[in-house]
């Protein structure tokens, strides 16, 4: 008898999902808007999205249905989470190589999606990186971008966003139209104090003629009659210029030594597996990227390309902490680390 009323429910349930998913089929709706806040790390190359739509017309009751969102493409995407304005889970499936979520919807008039990408950043000299940003499937009627860039950089956007602000240690870029957008960003770290690099500044409203001491001060190009890509190539042949220049006088005019990552298996550098080992013995609470390069004395953008690479293998994850990562070792990770451990402690018996 028992085993009859369990039978009995499971085809209730059964029915009642089919019922939902024909319900959802049925449901006609449609996204009117997107807004999306962006936080990017260019060094570490991860970036934490939170990607808003709206619905038109707002899901109510027992209405339901399929929506197919697309997110920022990248080498790697982790969603985090797909909730509703009433803060419920929807059920939803990814599809990587459209770069695109299928949601089934309910009791929304909009829907929230957080996650994590990475594979948009590329280091292309010293303290050089080139960031892109892919919004062409996001032809909707309205939409509205905030990007936030950490750290005290140079740069160029290509095409012109809305504006270009500049925050606490931080960039604000601000977008409305579905395109390919090309972020050249150069440190400022690397610029030598007697080394000035004078840019237009990038409000349109204060012309070329305004004197110096009215400019504001600004951290992007804008100049008339020159390629984009030709400032662009500019900015960094300048940074490769000044980088070298500090690190030969840094090092008293002795030999530059360029590290490179290993183009087979990452375990067989020496950073690498000290990186590992320091991780691991700094347990589940994980160890700041910062801590890294003073604990290795390797340079900063020595680590950061090593982490960045150890995260495209599954052997670390990122966590954005405030203004600092914390490095944790994955499950892959830990097994390394343990085999590590103990090679590195039967030799110290020895």
């Amino acid at each position: 008898m028992r085993m009859q009323r369990q039978a009995i429910i499971a085809l209730t349930l059964m029915i009642a999902s089919l019922l939902l998913v024909s319900l959802a089929a049925s449901a006609s709706v449609s996204i009117s808007r997107v807004s999306f806040t962006m936080n990017i790390d260019p060094v570490t190359d991860v970036s934490y999205v939170v990607e808003t739509v709206y619905l038109n017309p707002p899901l109510t009751g027992s209405q339901m249905a399929n929506i197919t969102v697309p997110v920022i493409p990248g080498k790697n995407i982790t969603i985090v989470n797909v909730k509703n304005n009433a803060n419920n889970e929807l059920f939803y499936s990814f599809n990587k190589g459209s770069s695109t979520l299928t949601i089934l919807a309910y009791n929304a008039s909009s829907i929230t999606i957080e996650y994590v990408v990475s594979g948009i950043s590329d280091e292309v000299s010293i303290g050089v990186y080139a960031v892109t940003i892919n919004l062409e499937n996001f032809t909707y009627p309205s939409l509205t971008g905030t990007i936030t860039i950490f750290g005290k950089y140079s740069v160029y956007v290509a095409p012109k966003p809305d504006s270009i602000e500049n925050g606490t240690n931080c960039i604000i870029i601000r977008l409305s139209q579905p395109l390919m957008y090309v972020v050249t960003l150069v440190s400022q770290q690397i610029v030598s104090p007697t080394h000035t690099i004078t840019t237009t500044p990038m409000n349109p409203s204060i012309s070329p003629t305004t004197s110096p001491t009215q400019a504001e001060t600004t951290t992007a190009a804008g100049y008339t009659g020159i390629s984009p890509w030709g400032i662009i190539i500019g900015l960094i042949i300048i940074a490769l210029a000044i980088a070298v220049v500090a690190l030969y006088m840094r090092r008293g005019g002795g030999k530059i030594e360029v590290e490179t990552m290993p183009s087979g298996d990452i375990l067989s550098d020496d950073t690498v597996r000290h990186i590992i080992l320091l991780v691991g013995d700094a347990g589940d609470k994980g160890i700041k990227q910062s801590r890294l390069v003073t604990l290795t004395g390797r340079p900063k953008s020595t680590i950061s390309r090593r982490v960045k690479r150890m995260m495209e293998e599954g052997y670390v994850e990122i966590i954005r902490a405030g203004k600092y990562n914390i490095i944790k070792l994955t499950d892959k990770g830990r097994e390394i680390y343990e085999k590590l451990k103990k090679e590195y402690e039967e030799k110290n018996k020895q």
